[in-house]
């Protein structure tokens, strides 16, 4: 987020912020390459609890740093060394979303640093998604796992990405196929209702309505903005407007899930009122997302 807010506006205050972010990061990381995000005031690592995920979305945020050609090239180095030494992690990842995120994080890197390496890295994890794809998708239900849970464009996203990198049309075709799939159950008259998470959709069964999420926003915003660069297909591009205006009140409720008094975001969208807290996760979804239009 601060690395898009840098590049949109130059403001010196984000450059400090990519700064600690980047410590803390390279802080985190061990001498395998796993980044863990459990950290307690006395900044003590806990060693015993690895999220694949967390560490994928450290990859992706740290690919984007390494290609941002405003940001101090010192900076973009730190980022590049991060992802370098995570490389040997690969082979344990088996999350999707985790995969996923990796995706995103070595198409941005490989921009600027392209290498047979990097394009063998992401064929590898775009081919584990289309066997899930494989395995997954057949009557009517064109997904990668037996349910729609949670931030579920990321998967139709990096094969986006991965098309783009490698020109393999299997990758753009699954990416189409799944996005026009979950648009169908997420998408209720021009209005954007994502899947909940209190019960989530199974493939046989009734869709969960409640406990929207602002991650679910953001990440279709972003997969329907790479799809529409590629694909110049105009619904796209409306739906990721019509995605956003989830966060300003164009939903279910008619609530408002971005706070202009605070600038932050609630935390999601219940049966009958919003979340009243406002987490970082959230805040920080919005924010992706809302800088992600800006070229619109």
């Amino acid at each position: 987020a601060c690395s898009m807010l840098y590049t949109k506006f130059k403001t010196p205050t984000y450059l400090k912020l990519i700064k600690v972010y980047l410590d803390y990061i390279k802080y985190v990381q061990q001498p395998d390459g796993k980044l863990y995000n459990y950290v307690d005031k006395n900044k003590k690592i806990n060693l015993d609890d690895w999220s694949s995920e967390a560490h994928a979305r450290a990859i992706r945020a740290v690919g984007l740093v390494t290609t941002q050609t405003s940001i101090p090239k010192a900076l973009r180095k730190e980022a590049e060394g991060i992802l370098l030494r995570s490389l040997p992690t690969y082979p344990e990842i088996d999350s999707p979303r985790a995969m996923a995120s990796i995706i995103v994080g070595l198409y941005h890197y490989n921009k600027e640093n392209y290498s047979d390496r990097n394009i063998r890295l992401i064929k590898e994890l775009a081919d584990k998604l289309m066997v899930l794809y494989e395995q997954n998708s057949h009557d009517g239900w064109h997904w990668f796992e037996p349910m729609l849970c949670y931030a579920n464009s990321k998967l139709s996203e990096a094969l986006f990405y991965a098309y783009i990198a490698t020109q393999d049309k299997s990758y753009l075709e699954v990416a189409s196929l799944s996005l026009n799939f979950l648009v169908t159950k997420t998408f209720d008259k021009n209005i954007f209702v994502p899947i909940g998470q209190n019960g989530w959709h199974h493939k046989r069964g009734e869709r969960s309505y409640h406990d929207q999420q602002p991650i679910e926003a953001a990440s279709m915003v972003l997969t329907l903005m790479i799809a529409n660069k590629i694909m110049k297909n105009p619904l796209y591009e409306a739906n990721a407007l019509r995605t956003f205006q989830w966060f300003l009140g164009k939903n279910a409720l008619n609530q408002m899930i971005y706070n202009e008094l605070t600038g932050g975001c609630h935390d999601g969208l219940g049966k009958e009122a919003i979340n009243m807290n406002q987490g970082a996760e959230s805040t920080v979804a919005y924010l992706i997302a809302r800088l992600s239009l800006m070229d619109l």
